[in-house]
């Protein structure tokens, strides 16, 4: 059977009309924000957000404006926000929103992560700093972290646990067993040797 070429036309018309069913590619929605958008209830502005903006812009719009990240626009409830996206993407959009919302804020810094985590309902709180620091070595590794950044972001995690000491006791303990586990694999000799007895 003889092979087929597919003209570029055809291939970028295909993929001009995927990224238009998803909303598009745009980085994020600053700017593009009516007049008393904070008015509106939290599915309200989710709904809005869907309409000008991809489904990953969408995530980073719901994580950051539930941390109050974002100067004028606020989420009330990260969990409603979140289930409106699931329930009204389609299925090739549903997975872009997805796995961008799983990455961005897995990729948070710790004391952001786990407010994101516990709004989320996404672990069981009594698990949530052992979680965290399982999940901690991943984390340093993507970022390149130096031992400097890391003791800097566990400070502030610290800092984020002041009223709940058992979490951050739990999140040390997961990251030990984690850095126990990965030693002698591609982090730094110093990484290891600063923080299996931090």
């Amino acid at each position: 059977m003889k092979n087929e070429i597919i003209p570029l036309a055809t291939v970028a018309s295909a993929l001009f009309l995927m990224l238009s069913a998803c909303g598009g590619k745009k980085e994020s929605v600053s700017g593009e924000l009516p007049d008393g958008f904070n008015k509106l209830d939290d599915a309200s502005k989710v709904a809005y957000v869907m309409k000008v903006s991809s489904p990953d812009s969408v995530a980073r719009f719901i994580c950051d404006a539930s941390l109050g990240k974002l100067p004028d626009v606020r989420l009330d409830t990260f969990a409603i926000a979140a289930a409106y996206a699931y329930e009204h993407y389609n299925d090739s959009c549903m997975r872009i929103f997805s796995e961008e919302i799983d990455s961005y804020s897995s990729n948070l810094p710790l004391p952001d992560k786990m407010r994101i985590y516990f709004m989320a309902g996404k672990s069981d709180p009594q698990r949530m700093g052992y979680q965290l620091g399982l999940e901690y070595v991943a984390h340093i590794r993507e970022d390149s972290m130096s031992v400097s950044q890391i003791r800097e972001e566990i400070a502030e995690f610290r800092n984020a646990c002041a009223d709940d000491s058992a979490t951050y006791r739990r999140f040390i303990k997961g990251f030990h067993t984690v850095l126990e586990l990965d030693k002698g694999k591609d982090l730094p000799e110093e990484v290891y040797n600063t923080f299996i007895k931090y």
